[in-house]
């Protein structure tokens, strides 16, 4: 009877996990169409990233294109400055609001966008780098389908260096999906959800709608900017980064990665529509399922060990497939996704202890309140 009610349960799991990530977004082609200094400015908001820097300063330069590129430097104590220098980059300090209330990444954007001069503003994390010589091109080419107007947002795809960094898996196929934009169970709405990594707009529309200042009490800034581009009728669109927009995160240590995430994930869960996040429940729970049906076989007729291996090997694949989307992890532990499934729990459990509880977190050295 129990391998029975499993059975069942991941069936209905193979299913959502078939529509949670039925649509997709993906940039438009490249046009071949040179790109000047005033059309765009790239904003970076950098702390103490000696290491990261380097990669996306590289990667700008393999740009097809002319654009000014900002690095706003927010109190690093290594030689992000002098890095961002050599590469041509203009450097600015971040100036401290009077109360310090104020600081992170959203007053770092918000500084470098008063310095810019072109008409549309790109800011994009430290982490990320652009694999495509025409990959700038691209995310204007399809900001230009939006008319130039509203929000244009780009998740990368994950790439990763030392074997504990694919413990990340879960958390970033899960930042995709839970915008409801990838799933054909989401309710037909304006979208007020905006990834955080790489984001595009006009400086009109960004300082209209005061830009950053919407996240200055935010530690998601993605959905904060995201929620006031709507209220004021302007598109809010979401882009997977493929092969043309990259990044590497938490390469600095398993802590790193645990801080990270603990940060904002509980957060980012809230704004999922309830239909989205029971499939996405309902699809992770096959990861349980599909491993006890398998190992209660065991102890089973020989029948039912065949079709327990076959639900564990089709929800595996489909594991695979999905994450293999959003980033390239490591297929040891995409095979023995319920190690994935338990670090997720543990990781979301302790965020939503502080998002609901202690109200604050650590990053980078510093503490951030949750409102």
């Amino acid at each position: 009877m129990i391998q029975f009610i499993l059975t069942i349960l991941s069936t209905i799991s193979l299913i959502c996990g078939r529509l949670i990530f039925n649509q997709r977004h993906r940039l438009l082609s490249s046009q071949n169409r040179i790109i000047h200094s005033n059309e765009v400015t790239i904003i970076i908001p950098a702390r103490n990233e000696e290491r990261r820097l380097p990669h996306l300063l590289q990667s700008l330069q393999g740009q097809q294109g002319i654009y000014e590129v900002i690095v706003m430097d927010d109190g690093s104590k290594d030689n992000t400055k002098e890095i961002a220098q050599t590469f041509g980059a203009t450097v600015y300090e971040i100036e401290q609001n009077l109360d310090r209330q104020w600081f992170g990444k959203s007053h770092a954007c918000y500084q470098g966008a008063t310095n810019a001069q072109s008409e549309l503003l790109m800011f994009v994390d430290a982490d990320v780098t652009f694999g495509h010589p025409h990959a700038i091109e691209k995310i204007l080419n399809t900001y230009r389908k939006q008319h130039n107007h509203g929000l244009l947002s780009v998740q990368p795809f994950h790439e990763t260096g030392k074997f504990y960094e694919s413990l990340s898996a879960i958390f970033n196929l899960m930042t995709v999906v839970g915008v409801n934009q990838f799933s054909s169970l989401a309710r037909q709405s304006n979208n007020d959800i905006a990834f955080g990594p790489v984001t595009l707009m006009h400086r009109d529309d960004y300082f209209k709608t005061d830009g950053h200042k919407n996240a200055q009490h935010s530690i998601i800034e993605g959905f904060a900017l995201g929620e006031k581009f709507e209220s004021v009728q302007l598109p809010v669109t979401v882009y997977e980064g493929g092969n043309d927009v990259k990044f590497r995160m938490y390469e600095a240590g398993l802590q790193s990665l645990i801080q990270g995430w603990t940060k904002h994930f509980s957060v980012g869960a809230d704004k999922t529509q309830p239909q989205i996040m029971l499939a996405i429940v309902m699809w992770l729970m096959g990861s349980i399922t599909s491993t006890l049906t398998l190992l209660i076989s065991v102890f089973t007729k020989p029948a039912s060990r065949i079709v327990s291996l076959l639900f564990y090997v089709l929800y595996t694949c489909q594991f695979v497939r999905l994450h293999r989307r959003v980033g390239a992890f490591s297929m040891v532990l995409l095979i023995l996704h319920p190690v994935l499934f338990i670090f997720f729990i543990f990781i979301f459990a302790n965020s939503w202890r502080h998002t609901h509880f202690s109200k604050k977190v650590e990053w980078k050295g510093r503490s951030f309140k949750i409102n």
